[in-house]
């Protein structure tokens, strides 16, 4: 195991990974909420409210399938602190392999119960596969880790616009809302089309997003220890913020200006125009961990009460996480209160906040009274056999 090429683990947390996390969460939501008022990815708004189609362009613009990719990395990168700390701890090859493994198994377990009883196109199933397949690569040199990110990456540059044509030329003439429609819970055939596309999300994820090279990059960050020491990096973060958020916005703007109806392009050309918006994804997710990682070199010199309400959500993502869902669910699917198709993309969005801001007050209680989130200790507990496993990203 390349022991040295990892970051010393350190005692106390780090500001950086839990600030992003804790606002990661809300751009989770909101990718989210969007789904329930047929607003999701690749949808036509030209016929919505002004303020429904100004929603579309700026998600599009700004938040689809850049939230998934920054939640990737910092997975990645979660995960190579905790071989780094295990590995300073003189734990054995074999071990560190079962806790992978172990977490890779529980996370498609709350994972697939999510996706059952919430939200079919949730991610932790995703994350659970990535951690089986290229967890292995924490236990190899960095140059391992860098080669496998380049081989991702041409793999996607495949699969990413075969898959993005293939979805655009399934969903053509199909309205918006039908094509992203939740399954429902009032009938059998509701649950049977739960139970059926459980194995087949994350798969689906793993092909058509770039999954495997998002935890990868974030395995390499993990190395190079940005997020435990942001000050020493503070140049090359600002240049991958900048560079990132660049990219992101220049790859994602045909799509935003389709979503709007300002650009009509055929089947073909709109899945490459989706693929493209997809593949900078890769670039606005490292971004935006870049810049998040920046402010908070700012704000750990004097943090605030808000500062370390966010971070304490970050700290308990996996419950914030799960919480942000359920709430967002209860609150717009059409079986449930049935608010998303009333209040159209921009109320989604406003529903997403406010559910965040209740997540804000929950997580400000629970740092209070120095308590984990449930769900975060439940699986620490899986994971490590009860043995204690706290440390700065949550592992």
């Amino acid at each position: 195991m390349d022991a040295t090429a990892v970051p010393s683990a350190r005692g106390e947390r780090r500001l950086a990974p839990d600030l992003a996390r804790g606002f990661m969460l809300l751009l989770i939501a909101m990718a989210y909420a969007g789904v329930y008022a047929g607003a999701g990815f690749g949808t036509d708004a030209s016929g919505s409210a002004p303020l429904d189609r100004g929603a579309a362009f700026a998600t599009t613009l700004l938040l689809d399938n850049r939230a998934f990719p920054m939640f990737a990395i910092l997975f990645g990168y979660g995960l190579a602190w905790t071989v780094a700390r295990q590995s300073a701890r003189g734990a054995p090859e074999a071990e560190v392999r079962r806790l992978l493994r172990r977490r890779g198994l529980f996370l498609l377990l709350f994972g697939f119960v999510h996706a059952l009883l919430v939200f079919p196109g949730e991610i932790l199933a995703s994350y659970g596969v990535a951690a089986l397949v290229t967890g292995w690569l924490l236990l190899r040199s960095t140059r391992a880790v860098t080669r496998a990110a380049v081989a991702f990456a041409a793999l996607y540059a495949v699969t990413v616009p075969l898959a993005m044509v293939g979805m655009s030329l399934g969903t053509a003439g199909a309205e918006g809302g039908e094509v992203y429609a939740v399954a429902g819970y009032l009938t059998a055939g509701d649950w049977a089309a739960r139970l059926i596309g459980l194995p087949f999300g994350p798969v689906f994820v793993a092909i058509a997003y770039p999954l495997f090279l998002l935890v990868v990059l974030g395995y390499r960050a993990g190395r190079a220890g940005l997020l435990d020491d942001p000050e020493a990096h503070r140049g090359l973060l600002a240049r991958v913020a900048a560079a990132g958020v660049a990219v992101s916005v220049a790859g994602a703007l045909p799509s935003a200006l389709t979503a709007v109806g300002a650009l009509e392009p055929g089947a073909v050309a709109q899945g490459l125009m989706m693929a493209l918006q997809v593949l900078t994804g890769v670039f606005g997710g490292a971004g935006y961990a870049a810049l998040f990682t920046l402010w908070a070199i700012r704000l750990d010199r004097g943090r605030g009460p808000l500062t370390r309400t966010v971070a304490a959500v970050g700290e308990r993502s996996l419950t914030f996480y799960i919480l942000n869902s359920v709430l967002v669910a209860a609150v717009l699917h059409p079986d449930l209160a049935g608010m998303g198709p009333r209040v159209g993309g921009f109320g989604a969005l406003v529903v997403a906040a406010l559910v965040w801001l209740v997540g804000l007050g929950l997580a400000a209680w629970l740092a209070g009274s120095a308590r984990p989130g449930p769900l975060d200790a439940l699986m620490r507990r899986l994971v490590h056999g009860g043995r204690r496993c706290a440390g700065p990203h949550g592992g």
